[in-house]
């Protein structure tokens, strides 16, 4: 049944891929020029609405499940600003990535397909960056990556699997080789969030904040916004001299992985906390006896102090196995997306 289940979730990405990758080469060919239709296809209907739908009807048999399946679970206040923060974390870490991996396929010769125009800034055009950069990519590629992919393969068993798998499926979705390894990294980071949060809301809120910051970046170079000038003229400043930017980037980056492991950690026991306070008060303890509330209420710490100790090795457990058969049109996507992101390097460097 498990198998089923998953040889189904993997039938509905492997559409989306064809779909994507449909929109990815007529867009090279001239035929789809204009990139805001493609992105809102892509986004809404490609990664959100179609294989909600297809899910529903194959697998959950309704919306209502189907949320649920995916992670959509409540979250505390708590969690929600320690999303926030480990966007923010996640954003630099992700910054390093992909200049390391940009310098590393640079040196064979490549350069970006994309042409680069120049364009008048103005504030439609900051809310359609705006919308289609940050907002959209935030709530469907995640529910098709950390949702589909993630939440509801990992009820199939298997979750570092999984994990491993959706984030290089969600690295090779953005079908360029120069996203594909930040992508893929990054991609995994937030999986992993999701996992110890139980919720797709936290890596929902993450991708928003990594692609805000993005955004907010590139146009505050030109605008003169806040910090943005500053960030850039400091990046300038490290990479003028070879030494200072290899010892100053692994000291950021050691830094920044381990505030990541350690806002998990937090982030691990507020969903245990939020939990337990969400069964005491189910309880109604003020209608028990004085021992028996006590009792309650003992056992919900004995819970919050077990949560301590969550690491990766229990949160990520390695589960059963799935059949060849179930990963046919997994291992198809994995194919796809890798022969068009192959296609994308070699286009580069001739």
């Amino acid at each position: 049944m498990k198998n089923k289940t998953f040889f189904k979730i993997n039938i509905i990405y492997f559409v989306a891929m064809i779909l994507v990758a449909l929109i990815f080469i007529l867009g090279y060919l001239g035929l789809l020029q204009n990139d805001y239709i493609s992105s809102f296809l892509i986004q809404i209907l490609v990664m959100f609405a179609i294989p909600m739908l297809m899910y529903t009807m194959f697998v959950s048999k309704s919306f209502k499940q189907t949320f649920k399946d995916t992670g959509f679970k409540k979250i505390s206040a708590g969690m929600i600003g320690i999303s926030i923060i480990l966007g923010i974390v996640l954003y630099f870490i992700n910054n390093f990535v992909a200049q390391f991996f940009s310098s590393i396929i640079s040196i064979f010769g490549y350069e970006n397909i994309s042409t680069t125009t120049s364009v008048t800034f103005s504030y439609e055009l900051l809310f359609r960056e705006f919308l289609l950069s940050c907002v959209l990519p935030g709530i469907c590629e995640e529910f098709l990556h950390r949702g589909i992919m993630l939440n509801a393969s990992k009820k199939c068993g298997n979750t570092r699997y999984v994990l491993i798998t959706s984030s290089i499926l969600f690295g090779l979705m953005h079908l360029n080789i120069n996203q594909f390894f930040y992508a893929a990294i990054l991609g995994f980071l937030m999986g992993y969030v999701s996992i110890v949060s139980d919720s797709i809301y936290p890596s929902m809120i993450i991708h928003f904040m990594n692609n805000f910051l993005n955004t907010y970046f590139y146009f505050g170079y030109y605008l003169n916004w806040p910090f943005a000038t500053f960030i850039n003229d400091l990046q300038a400043l490290i990479m003028s001299n070879i030494f200072v930017f290899i010892i100053v980037n692994t000291i950021i980056v050691c830094l920044l992985i381990t505030l990541y492991i350690y806002l998990t950690q937090v982030l691990a026991k507020e969903r245990v906390r939020y939990d337990v306070k969400k069964i005491i008060s189910c309880l109604e303890l003020d209608k028990l006896p004085i021992e028996e509330a006590q009792m309650k209420v003992n056992q919900a710490n004995e819970i919050l102090r077990k949560s301590s100790s969550l690491k990766f090795k229990n949160t990520v457990h390695a589960g059963g196995k799935f059949s060849f058969l179930s990963q046919v049109f997994l291992i198809s996507s994995i194919i796809l997306g890798g022969l068009i992101t192959i296609a994308t390097f070699i286009w580069g460097i001739i």
